[in-house]
């Protein structure tokens, strides 16, 4: 920014100089047709999202627009936190647009997940959990903060900060963008850790960065020495799905003269069995460790991709299971310091603006506004409605209804 600016001053007194004789309504029109034709060549062209004006801009109106949106309380005394265990690491990995209706761990017919299927056994996976919402924005403050689909202008807590009271070094990964229309609020909580690293800068649409991106500068941070609680978000299988994988994951090709509807599901199933190979790693690495350690995996929202309908993608207009239905799943090491509270209910019907007080209430740090009622682990979980976009009760609505 500091070379750009220097440049844009040099520019401007090299132009005072220049002695250009134009009419002056032909200079106003030539100077317009430039600037608008500039920024349309800008907009249709993608190159705006790199253009420095642009980005001073929107940067400006997100940081402020986030300060009025979301309020989160930073004053965390440390005796209100309880430590109910002395476990060493924790590895919370936030997939993307990820249902779990295409994975085969979940019994989709098509092996897209081998890897995990092979450990399976070694899993607490959940098969009735689903997201609050169908938009990133919506969801991800829910997952990480005190704040879920009751919570009315309430100022929040942030579970980064919690962990960061008790001593544990947070670090943030992420193969998202730092700033956009959808994911300040996010960047905010990621602003918390210790350390924070943003490996993707462009629409999520049109990233070509693979998730693979993040393993280099993981193995460093379980390498390093002290207790470390680890956030990874991935670009997993968001739209467009093709660019989400490398060529060798291309298993899943179809019939040279496939409809655009079988070619997107084919795109769709090779970007699940390409995560499957990232959250294995993730976890086997995490394995190597042979320290008290654990690893949570769920996606912010599913997706729908022609799941018993003509289209794909989301909608709050056109709502459909798959667009909730989320994989939720948990890796523990040996010796890792489980609740004493603690039940496996794999059919147990949860939503996933809980998970705050499930990782606090999993790990052994649990702050004084968490109510472990509340965690997906607790053999004293309170059933409840859940009731996501406009208030409806997904159980009730989806209860025997063809998608």
């Amino acid at each position: 920014m500091l070379v750009f600016i220097f440049l844009m001053i040099v520019l401007f007194f090299v132009i005072r100089r220049m002695k250009l004789v134009v009419n002056a309504s032909k200079k106003i029109l030539v100077s317009g047709f430039v600037f608008f034709g500039i920024i349309v060549l800008l907009k249709f062209t993608g190159l705006i999202e790199s253009n420095a004006y642009h980005n001073i801009v929107r940067g400006t109106y997100g940081y402020f627009e986030l300060q009025n949106s979301v309020k989160f309380n930073s004053n965390i005394s440390i005796n209100d936190i309880k430590t109910t265990a002395d476990n060493e690491i924790l590895v919370v990995v936030l997939g993307e647009s990820t249902t779990s209706q295409h994975m085969q761990i979940y019994g989709y017919e098509r092996k897209t997940t081998p890897l995990l299927y092979s450990i399976k056994d070694s899993l607490y996976l959940y098969n009735n959990v689903i997201s609050s919402d169908i938009f990133t924005l919506k969801t991800v403050p829910k997952l990480l903060t005190s704040l879920d689909n009751s919570s009315e202008n309430q100022v929040a807590y942030n579970i980064v900060e919690i962990f960061n009271k008790v001593g544990y070094k947070t670090y943030w990964l992420s193969n998202q963008r730092a700033i956009s229309y959808h994911d300040n609020a996010i960047s905010k909580i990621a602003s918390n850790s210790y350390e924070f690293k943003f490996y993707s800068h462009k629409k999520d649409k049109h990233t070509t960065v693979l998730d693979e991106v993040i393993f280099p500068d993981y193995l460093r941070i379980l390498n390093e020495p002290g207790k470390k609680v680890v956030f990874i978000r991935i670009i997993g299988t968001h739209f467009d799905y093709n660019k989400r994988y490398p060529p060798s994951y291309n298993k899943f090709i179809g019939s040279t003269n496939a409809s655009k509807k079988e070619k997107i599901i084919n795109y769709y199933d090779n970007a699940i069995l390409y995560n499957d190979f990232i959250v294995y790693s993730f976890i086997k690495e995490l394995q190597k460790q042979n320290k008290k350690s654990a690893l949570i995996y769920l996606s912010d929202h599913g997706e729908n991709v022609y799941d018993n309908t003509e289209f794909f993608g989301r909608s709050e207009d056109v709502l459909r299971k798959s667009m909730f239905e989320i994989p939720f799943f948990v890796w523990v090491s040996k010796d890792f310091e489980l609740p004493i509270d603690f039940q496996y209910k794999p059919n147990r019907a949860f939503m996933a603006d809980h998970t705050y007080e499930s990782i606090g209430h999993l790990f052994g740090i649990i702050y004084k506004d968490m109510d472990v009622n509340k965690s997906i682990f607790t053999k004293t979980f309170k059933k409840r409605k859940r009731n996501v976009i406009d208030n409806i009760d997904y159980d009730s609505y989806f209860l025997n209804k063809d998608d």
